[in-house]
């Protein structure tokens, strides 16, 4: 248990460098885009976030697709839990599905997603 409090503490600590103006506010989280978003989003485009909350930090992938699914990964040592979600987006309505996704990772315990056994897979 304390183990895996250390492990928080350094993911926040080192993940704190991405956090800075283009950063906002979703709930109870602070969301850290890592690419400027284009008007026009292909099929298939990636966008990666980072997402913190007081309990820990998370790489969320949003990828541009009719799927509407949700997968979580393990966080390997040293590493950070990585979401991946694969939602039709556009640059206008980005923060909204980000928004969904981290709704339905609720019942997972986000905010306070502990780091999963083995990847888990929802529907949106």
């Amino acid at each position: 248990m304390l183990d895996e409090r250390l492990e928080r503490m350094k993911r926040k600590r080192n993940c704190r460098v991405y956090f800075d103006s283009d950063s906002f506010k979703i709930s109870d989280c602070t969301v850290a885009p890592v690419h400027d978003i284009p008007d026009v989003i292909h099929e298939n485009q990636e966008f990666d976030f980072y997402i913190e909350t007081n309990y820990d930090v998370y790489l969320l992938r949003i990828i541009h697709s009719q799927d509407c699914v949700v997968s979580i990964y393990p966080a390997k040592l040293d590493g950070i839990i990585y979401i991946v979600s694969s939602i039709p987006v556009s640059k206008d309505s980005m923060k909204e599905c980000i928004q969904k996704v981290l709704h339905v990772l609720e019942i997972y315990g986000f905010p306070k997603l502990k780091n999963p056994k083995s990847n888990i897979t929802s529907n949106i």
